[in-house]
This record gives structure tokens, C-alpha cells and sequence, in this order.
């Protein structure tokens, strides 16, 4: 299913003026400067790699725990969540360094992010849920105004109660969805998410 919608990376920190914590732009959760560190790391490295045009946006839940998951901030190899991406849209990191790799994928017009950008464990489903609600407008205000990108891909079934904030939200992209929902990340087997983006890619 693709829904005609289109979005700048920047990185905002508040202090609350009562008691001078920190609110990290990630999580919008009070953060210690480890938390912003760690936050800040990962927007580096993202930005590093951030293509010029994003032909498509990879939007997950939450990012992972661990760095070396992260896409950006792999070493070595690519692990979890980033080599799931990697092989459904068919780029191979077999004989060649991480940095060729994410330089592959910048070229291609892709980026990855998350609705969640720190790597917090939720105690429950409940939890995560207001976290991603508290969220969503944010991010939306990203992706329209700062990422801008021409295809928008949803991944993991958390995100399917707000398809209709992204549908309402004047992103000027295509949400591209599996049977209306978000894709899970245990069906994007080799290459699929390259055959969803073929078709519309080629058109632009």
C-alpha cells in the first residue's frame, strides 16, 4: 500500500527552567550527560552518512540498546536491526569495511532513524506506547521539516495505531506499508524491501 504524503536532521536539548535537567531530543525523557553523550555519538554518526536527497526514510521503534546494533555505529560488522535492512533492500556488506557499506547505502538516498532515537528499554508495552505517543509529534515535525524525504517506510507493528498522524501530516512522501500496516521485522526477508521501493523509485 502507498499513501502519496514528503521531511532535516537537528539536534535540540531543552532545560527545564524549574529544575535545570536536561530533556534529552531524542527521548524527550530528563537525561544525565552520559545519556546525551551517548545521544549525541549516535547523531554524529548518523549525520556522517546522511544522504544530501533521502530517497527513503527507515523508521523503526526504538533504537537499539547496544551501539554496535545501531547502523551508524557499527564495528566490524553490522548486527541486529542493521543487518536486517541491510540484506532486505539487497546491500551486501560481504569483503567490504563498514564504512563502505553505510557509503553504499548514503548513495542510495537512504536513512535510517528511529521514532525513539535513545536506546531505553520500556518496562511494558503500556509504557512504550505513551513513549512513542509523547513522540510522534516531533517526529512528524522532522520528517517534514528537516529529513524531506520521497518515500517513508514504517517499520515494526508499534507504529501502526499512528499511520493516521502520518497520513494527515502533509509529509509530501509516499508511506509505503505491507497490506496497510507496518512492516515487521521478522517478514523482511533478502531483498524484499528493495522490490517494495523498485517500482515507485524508478519513477521518480
Amino acid at each position: 500500500m502507498q499513501i502519496a504524503f514528503g521531511c532535516r536532521l537537528h539536534y535540540d536539548f531543552r532545560v527545564h527552567e524549574s529544575s535545570k535537567i536536561i530533556l534529552c531530543d531524542g527521548c524527550g525523557q530528563p537525561a544525565q550527560p552520559e545519556h546525551i553523550a551517548r545521544r549525541l555519538k549516535r547523531l554524529e554518526n548518523t549525520t556522517r552518512y546522511r544522504p544530501i536527497r533521502v530517497q527513503a526514510l527507515f523508521l523503526g521503534v526504538v533504537s537499539p540498546l547496544e551501539s554496535g546494533e545501531h547502523l551508524y555505529s557499527a564495528q566490524g560488522a553490522f548486527r541486529g536491526e542493521g543487518a536486517t535492512l541491510l540484506a532486505a533492500l539487497g546491500v551486501d556488506p560481504a569483503g567490504r569495511s563498514v564504512e563502505e557499506v553505510l557509503s553504499d547505502f548514503q548513495r542510495r538516498g537512504y536513512l535510517f532513524a528511529h521514532l525513539i532515537e535513545c536506546g531505553e528499554k520500556a518496562s511494558d508495552a503500556r509504557v512504550c506506547r505513551e513513549a512513542l505517543a509523547r513522540r510522534i509529534a516531533a517526529t512528524l515535525t522532522r520528517i517534514r521539516r528537516s529529513f524531506k524525504p520521497k518515500r517513508v517506510v514504517l517499520l515494526g507493528q508499534e507504529l501502526a495505531e499512528f499511520i493516521p498522524q502520518f497520513v494527515t501530516a502533509n509529509l509530501d512522501a509516499v508511506l509505503i506499508l505491507r497490506d496497510g500496516r507496518p512492516f515487521e521485522w521478522n517478514e523482511i526477508g533478502d531483498g524484499l524491501l528493495a522490490k517494495e521501493l523498485a517500482a515507485p523509485l524508478q519513477a521518480l
